[in-house]
């Protein structure tokens, strides 16, 4: 026996078919039993099942087995295995292998809630939603059909073909594939970079930007954390705003700063705004600080980093200022220019440019053009002086060891006698040679015109005592907690 009835009203669940019809008084309310290709309406909304319970008293139904629910005007497909539905309230109460089609996403869940008229719908205990471009699982969650907002919590996977993502807490649009993620995130990419955040990120999909906060993007090659990371697959370029920390991993350099550029397709960096650096060598630190740090690591046969403007050097037996500054990890030389000077110990050390070239990590030699002068301050505090056209210095355990001068030469070094008594030894010819040990001259060789006096101390005058172009700038010498802010107590 088949059975039709007549649509009539919006809000009344009514049945359109069933095989078979039976009424049984059911606690205390009659109850429509309808069996076999069920078929029920409310407005523009249908569904279908194998056997139903209607029941009219509260205009609300019972669907078991192969339960389907289509709306023609909204667009929306909903299969499950039992569903209750209250048509007073419009909600869905759908149960095991839940099925949510629109036109853009399908959500698998085996318990979903869903309301009619906000057409949303939440599910608890584990769900999917996969749009045309990702795969999204947790174990609860929210979704507008309307909007195409989505939001889940409590173990989020999202996957798609760029990224892979965890966290707890995630706000998603099928659009326009925006994500927002809350709390603790991990993110990896396709072409290996892993993101890490404590406060979430911001990702579009669509545009390969994301935002990431209180986060890190680290892989084989490098390792960045900032308050702030920006990034643009499609360009491969990071931006890193407060708190920086960039790490090459190879060349075991760190830059620190407040705003940085890091363009991962040339493997090129900008750092300014309190930017500074650190390169390891052998146990032992070199800090550079400058107004802008440039780093160039894309020829791994000519890496370098250069520093603009005001710049301070510190390691442990060497500091420096000058202007600009350059470092080449090929050939292991840094390049000051511009008003640089080198302290090393005692020592005191400048020129127009200076040339620094380490050998095992270690200070092995400077190179002076033009207005060379270097000054080492004995234990007596005297002031041993050479100045020239340019200067070799050599050094051994951080200290000048030989000093080669070449062209316009001049020098005041101090000795000391058996009896101890101190003279002045000075000195003017085109070159010369001077050996030191713990910046006291043992040894002076001379080369072509010879001019030279010894003064014994009580004859000294005070204008003997400097050469033209003596300058003691000790009073600049960089401090290390005035480079390295992340060392400092009050950053």
């Amino acid at each position: 026996m088949v059975f039709h009835l007549s649509l009539v009203g919006q809000s009344t669940v009514r049945l359109v078919y069933s095989g078979k019809l039976r009424s049984e008084i059911i606690d205390g309310q009659n109850v429509q039993k309808l069996i076999d290709s069920v078929h029920l309406v409310q407005g523009n909304t249908e569904i279908f099942c194998d056997s139903a319970y209607l029941i009219r008293a509260t205009n609300s139904a019972l669907a078991f087995g192969h339960v389907r629910i289509i709306d023609t005007v909204d667009i929306i497909d909903v299969k499950s295995d039992y569903l209750e539905y209250n048509g007073n309230t419009r909600v869905a109460f759908l149960r095991d292998n839940v099925i949510m089609k629109d036109d853009s996403t399908t959500l698998y869940t085996d318990n979903l809630d869903y309301d009619r008229n906000t057409q949303v719908g939440n599910y608890f205990n584990g769900g999917k939603l996969i749009d045309n471009t990702s795969k999204l699982t947790s174990k609860t969650g929210y979704y507008n059909s309307v909007s195409k907002e989505s939001r889940f919590y409590d173990s989020v996977r999202m996957v798609n073909e760029d990224f892979y993502l965890e966290t707890d807490t995630l706000f998603y649009n099928t659009l326009d594939t925006k994500t927002r993620s809350y709390g603790p995130t991990l993110g990896i990419t396709t072409d290996g970079d892993t993101l890490q955040s404590s406060k979430g990120l911001l990702y579009n999909r669509q545009t390969r930007y994301s935002e990431i906060y209180q986060g890190r993007i680290f892989n084989a090659e490098f390792d960045i954390e900032a308050d702030t990371l920006i990034t643009n697959d499609s360009l491969q370029v990071y931006e890193a705003f407060n708190n920086i920390t960039m790490l090459s991993k190879e060349d075991s350099l760190t830059i620190y700063g407040d705003k940085a550029i890091y363009n991962k397709a040339n493997n090129t960096a900008y750092a300014y705004e309190n930017a500074y650096m650190k390169s390891m060598m052998q146990g032992d630190s070199l800090f550079i600080k400058a107004d802008t740090l440039f780093s160039d690591q894309s020829d791994p046969e000519n890496k370098y980093i250069t520093a603009y403007k005001g710049v301070q050097m510190f390691k442990s037996n060497m500091q420096g200022i000058a202007d600009s500054m350059s470092y080449n990890f090929s050939d292991s030389t840094i390049y000051m220019y511009q008003d640089p000077v080198i302290w090393s110990n005692d020592s005191q050390i400048t020129a127009d440019s200076i040339n620094i070239e380490i050998v095992n990590d270690k200070v092995h030699k400077m190179n002076l053009a033009i207005k060379s002068f270097v000054i080492s301050q004995d234990s007596s505090k005297n002031f041993n002086q050479v100045s020239g056209k340019t200067m070799e210095v050599f050094f051994k355990e951080g200290f000048v060891s030989k000093t080669d001068v070449n062209g316009n030469g001049e020098s005041i070094y101090y000795v000391v006698d058996n009896l101890g008594a101190t003279s002045m030894n000075k000195l003017k010819c085109s070159s010369m040679t001077l050996f030191f040990e713990e910046n006291v001259v043992v040894e002076i060789r001379t080369y072509r015109e010879v001019d030279g006096q010894v003064i014994p101390d009580f004859e000294i005058k005070p204008t003997d005592k400097i050469l033209r172009g003596f300058n003691w700038r000790f009073a600049e010498k960089p401090k290390l907690r005035e480079i390295a802010r992340h060392l400092r107590y009050d950053r």
